[in-house]
């Protein structure tokens, strides 16, 4: 059903809301529109990777993998950007430059986030299965990138506090929250499921992108990463 689309956002804004009040810097309107353009530009993204779901003629290519979903969101990712982009001018982190001196910790992040799914993949078995990796090499950093630590990472870095280290600024963690979220809950025909060690694992994946951005204040490195992580942890899977 397509209202059923609405439920996971839902709960997941119930969760990062209060969290973003909490640590807003400033009660002015600004700060005000921009919480509410993280909640709208959430809401869309949502919508965006399951619209093929309920509109078949916007169900293209099919296949095992959601691959009409992860295109739209890209497409609404961009959007985004542009419509957005005036309230996080200051966090832009669309850009190809990077900030030479948090590159060196940032590749050691890219270094551990590739490193250690591709371990963990060591000790699984999986049937070979080209699909698989032809959409982990490319849509999942793109679409998630774009959306997570480049639109909403931007946002919230433009209206949460943000004075002290890196490692523990709220708009990445809480940004993380939300990105282990998404993966962890999911509301499916009436019926709810929720793995905490997903939204462990995958919060601490989100953690380590957003430190990626935020040291090269750059989306470029994390979307690498995000691929060779996903399609790494895959392929040693199969071999």
């Amino acid at each position: 059903m397509v209202e059923l689309s609405f439920i996971n956002p839902l709960l997941n804004i119930a969760v990062i809301l209060p969290l973003m009040l909490l640590f807003m810097k400033e009660r002015t309107r600004e700060n005000y529109c921009r919480i509410f353009s993280i909640v709208l530009c959430y809401f869309i993204c949502n919508l965006a990777l399951t619209v093929q779901f309920h509109v078949d003629f916007l169900n293209i290519i099919g296949g095992k993998w959601n691959w009409d979903g992860k295109i739209y969101g890209i497409i609404w990712g961009i959007a985004a950007y542009f419509i957005f982009r005036n309230q996080f001018s200051e966090n832009n982190f669309f850009t190809f430059k990077q900030n030479r001196d948090g590159l060196k910790p940032a590749i050691w992040a890219a270094v551990l986030i590739i490193g250690i799914p591709t371990f963990l993949g060591t000790l699984n078995t999986k049937e070979f299965n080209l699909e698989t990796l032809l959409f982990q090499i490319t849509m999942p950093g793109f679409d998630e990138e774009i959306m997570f630590r480049g639109v909403l990472l931007g946002l919230m870095c433009s209206c949460l506090r943000n004075d002290g280290p890196i490692w523990r600024n709220p708009a990445n963690l809480i940004t993380s929250i939300l990105f282990g979220l998404v993966h962890a809950l999911n509301v499916d025909g009436g019926s709810v499921s929720f793995s905490i060690s997903s939204l462990i694992w995958t919060g601490m994946i989100g953690y380590g992108l957003g430190y990626m951005t935020l040291k090269t204040r750059s989306i470029l490195l994390a979307i690498v990463a995000h691929n060779l992580c996903n399609f790494m942890q895959n392929v040693v899977a199969m071999i």
